[in-house]
């Protein structure tokens, strides 16, 4: 079911809460941040390994999926986008939660675990780029002069892999990326441009894994080792897939994965 929180004035978050727990049992939260151009329904096959441990917060990013569409000259931040998943939790009663965030969304789960340390149990980043991709540029002249469906089809033969079914690609198209606001897209790809959080992941300090692929388009295992490895105690997971964005492609490798993780973490208590 669709909820709406009123991040600031003129401003509503879509989120949803999957939440499948023994009744009586309290249980910890997990808060899942998607990717650029994507939304909360982009999580759909990792529900089914996670609801049933965790209380899951599915939202949609300021500006995307159902969200309130932000104008080209919205003043992004990555400060405003954390301070954003905070407001959420924090609305829903959570004062500290694991995070689970793919490709750009797993960008700013580390980039929230190295700013709130007290906020973050652990996280798991599918996926993150610490810097803006070299495709963003190309990314954004598509949009502006073709469309966001054009750009959706595009991009996503290297963003779920030669393994993906005709008939995921356009689900995909249709339902996910296509759907993004133009304006959002746009003003977003004009900020990200300055992404660099090669320092800032130095400062992560909760359980984390990190999860990329062998064959991504976009970053190779090396360049994704070379800042995990800078995050103490991290685990890294190379999956065997021609897909940049592999908490799309490969869902149950991946929840299955982040489940485990999260099952042998050691107790707070």
């Amino acid at each position: 079911m669709d909820h709406y929180f009123e991040v600031e004035p003129g401003v509503r978050l879509r989120y949803i809460v999957d939440d499948f727990t023994d009744p009586w049992r309290r249980p910890e939260a997990l808060v899942m941040v998607h990717g650029f151009a994507e939304s909360a329904d982009a999580w759909w096959g990792w529900v089914p390994y996670l609801a049933r441990r965790y209380r899951v917060i599915r939202l949609d990013l300021r500006g995307f999926g159902r969200s309130t569409p932000m104008p080209e000259s919205h003043p992004w931040s990555m400060d405003r986008l954390l301070d954003d998943v905070r407001s959420l939790a924090g609305h829903l009663g959570e004062s500290r939660v694991h995070l689970v965030g793919a490709k750009s969304g797993g960008s700013m789960v580390l980039a929230l675990a190295a700013r709130d340390p007290a906020f973050v149990r652990s996280v798991v980043g599918v996926t993150p780029p610490t810097t803006a991709a070299a495709a963003a540029a190309g990314w954004l002249a598509q949009i502006e002069k073709e469309g966001v469906v054009a750009f959706a089809r595009t991009t996503m033969a290297g963003r779920l892999g030669s393994r993906a079914s005709p008939e995921e690609v356009e689900w995909w198209v249709q339902n996910i990326q296509g759907r993004s606001p133009r304006s959002t897209l746009i003003g977003y790809l004009k900020w990200v441009h300055g992404l660099d959080l090669r320092e800032a992941v130095k400062r992560v300090r909760c359980p984390a894994l990190i999860i990329t692929t062998t064959g991504s388009g976009l970053r190779t295992v090396e360049g994704v080792k070379a800042w995990q490895s800078q995050i103490a105690g991290s685990r890294l997971l190379v999956l065997d897939s021609d897909a940049w964005h592999a908490a799309g492609a490969l869902p149950d490798e991946c929840a299955k994965a982040a489940a485990d993780f999260l099952a042998n973490l050691p107790s707070e208590k």
